[in-house]
């Protein structure tokens, strides 16, 4: 396994265990209350369970593709198959950046597999990358929450995700930051009565 594709399955798992924990953290806190109102733990189950849900997903998926790779013996054989076909040249590829070294046409897709960028134009290890520093930066949020309240900090990590790992300008992202935000206090403090953590400020 190559490690951008390692990096991916223990970042999927990290996001898996985050979201768990969310659910556990929120069902302490009590989803309804006494009355059958919606209580303090409904949010974090919620979004917990959904981020949970995603990551265990996208594990899934990752492991599949994993095993749709060639593995070494596949890699050998094939090798062994093409030195001895009498035409074994055409089932040999040669890489655009070493004409003279030639690949086989299993090893070519599982080098065009590990090579796929998205529509983006990211590779596997740039998405790695990102969802790595997604991932610090929710625990960071989880942290700030207990200073700052849960609607702050959901704000600013919006912002934080926006301009510095989609490289979003500063204004729109602020703009949405915010929406989100109101529209997330519209929901559940407004419509739902759902009390969010203000943490040890107490700002909102």
């Amino acid at each position: 396994m190559i490690t951008a594709q390692r990096g991916g399955l223990i970042a999927s798992a990290v996001l898996a265990v985050i979201g768990v924990a969310a659910v556990l953290g929120g069902l302490g806190y009590g989803v309804t209350v006494e009355d059958g109102e919606i209580g303090p733990g409904f949010l974090p189950v919620l979004s917990g369970g959904l981020v949970a849900i995603f990551a265990i997903l996208d594990l899934i998926g990752r492991v599949r593709n994993r095993h749709d790779l060639p593995t070494q013996a596949e890699l050998i054989l094939d090798t062994v198959h093409n030195d001895a076909d009498d035409e074994g040249l055409r089932h040999t590829v040669y890489p655009a950046n070493d004409p003279g070294a030639a690949t086989t046409s299993t090893q070519a897709v599982g080098m065009a597999k590990r090579d796929a960028v998205d529509i983006f134009g990211r590779t596997q290890k740039q998405r790695n990358k990102m969802l790595g520093i997604v991932i610090g930066l929710v625990i960071l949020t989880l942290l700030a929450v207990q200073v700052v309240g849960f609607l702050i900090a959901f704000v600013l990590l919006l912002f934080v995700i926006a301009v510095f790992v989609e490289r979003r300008s500063l204004l729109p992202s602020a703009l949405v930051a915010l929406v989100a935000g109101a529209v997330t206090y519209g929901i559940f403090v407004v419509l739902l009565r759902v009390p969010l953590p203000q943490g040890f400020l107490g700002i909102i």
